[in-house]
């Protein structure tokens, strides 16, 4: 019961973690007018986010690998909850930075290490599991660009959602610190020997390639969606976010087919198709004009996107049983290098250049993820 319970949770941890983390893209208009922000400088909170995400997300591995992973989950939840709760009081831009840093670094201990304890608990079909824990993640990101279009649309001022925001993960952390969570089997404590073993496997190294290529494409991809749609497309601000909820609704149908389809094909298999198939969707996406067709690539991506993060993140822990802790800190930081980097990338290319070219950018970055998924030898552990 403990371990049915506890796997529930943690899936909702991350359903909230997604509301934080998608609510940003339809809302993004709105706070770069409260703080008179360029495209290049709202893309910073992108960046910054990310950049906390990376910083604390190693050290919780480790920790986590040390301690257990409900005292450094706790932990973090509480760190999650008061960052959430400064943002929307942030004076100035500097201080919106701060509260994003922070958001970012213990919301990646929570997506890490939830993600992590899943699998530790239901062994017998981690795959499975881990891509049902991201349908839920897809769960939370429908439910975030929903309600902030809502809020736009009603004029509600963005600050109230990030307060109701702090009021739900205070709840949610009182109930996971209230649970005894099950000791999980077959895991060792790794020490820096052992980070440094990992990080020189080729294998391993290729896969946190995979993730950077993957995370900062697909972050890109949606973090923008909703804007570039309101200047390329002339969505207005209920439609561009009802946008990027379609997009994740999509992407949650996918990951539900593709946790049945896991059971039966390869995961290298599965992966490579996707990746093919959304670097061919991302790229029109940035060439349609045509509002109805806009709305079905929109839906494509989201579908072909779907299960490459999670399925990615299995492959790669699959190499490296033991120490899931650190091995999930590894791939899923290496994703956040990726979200660091690619969606300023894209904010500059639209500024400068084109927003269709930045729109379509994500393409190539998939195209080069299939390709280092084709070159993998066929023995695939699953």
């Amino acid at each position: 019961m403990n371990k049915k319970l506890t796997t529930y949770v943690c899936f909702g941890l991350l359903v909230l973690y997604a509301i934080s983390v998608t609510v940003i893209s339809p809302l993004l208009t709105e706070i770069s007018d409260t703080y008179s922000l360029s495209m290049t400088k709202s893309g910073l909170i992108f960046t910054v986010n990310f950049v906390g995400f990376i910083t604390f997300v190693l050290i919780g591995g480790i920790l986590a690998d040390k301690f257990g992973k409900k005292k450094i989950i706790s932990l973090s939840m509480m760190g999650f909850t008061a960052a959430i709760f400064v943002f929307p009081l942030a004076p100035d831009f500097y201080w919106v930075l701060i509260a994003m840093f922070f958001i970012g670094g213990f919301g990646g201990i929570m997506d890490s290490m939830a993600s992590a304890l899943v699998t530790d608990l239901n062994r017998e079909k981690p795959s499975f599991y881990l891509n049902l824990a991201h349908v839920f993640f897809g769960v939370g990101a429908i439910m975030g660009p929903v309600a902030a279009g809502v809020f736009i649309t009603y004029k509600i001022k963005w600050q109230v959602l990030f307060f109701i925001l702090a009021i739900l993960s205070c709840l949610f952390t009182i109930v996971f610190m209230a649970l005894k969570v099950p000791e999980s089997k077959g895991t060792d404590p790794i020490s820096w020997a052992g980070v440094k073993g990992l990080v020189k496997n080729k294998g391993f190294l290729a896969i946190c390639l995979c993730m950077f290529l993957y995370t900062g494409a697909e972050v890109g991809s949606w973090g923008w969606m909703s804007t570039f749609l309101k200047e390329s497309a002339k969505f207005d601000p209920l439609k561009s976010s009802i946008a990027v909820a379609a997009f994740w609704l999509s992407i949650t149908v996918g990951r539900i087919a593709c946790g049945f389809i896991t059971l039966r094909f390869k995961l290298r298999s599965i992966i490579t198709v996707l990746a093919f198939l959304s670097a061919a969707a991302t790229f029109l996406s940035g060439w349609i004009h045509s509002e109805s067709t806009l709305w079905i690539i929109i839906i494509l991506m989201g579908l072909t996107y779907s299960s490459q993060w999670p399925l990615i993140v299995s492959y790669g822990s699959s190499l490296h049983k033991t120490s899931s802790g650190t091995v999930f800190s590894l791939l899923i930081g290496s994703g956040a290098i990726g979200t660091m980097v690619i969606p300023f990338v894209m904010g500059v290319i639209g500024e400068n250049i084109s927003v269709q070219i930045a729109m379509a950018s994500p393409a190539v970055l998939l195209l080069v993820l299939g390709f280092i998924f084709v070159g993998f030898k066929n023995g695939d552990s699953s």
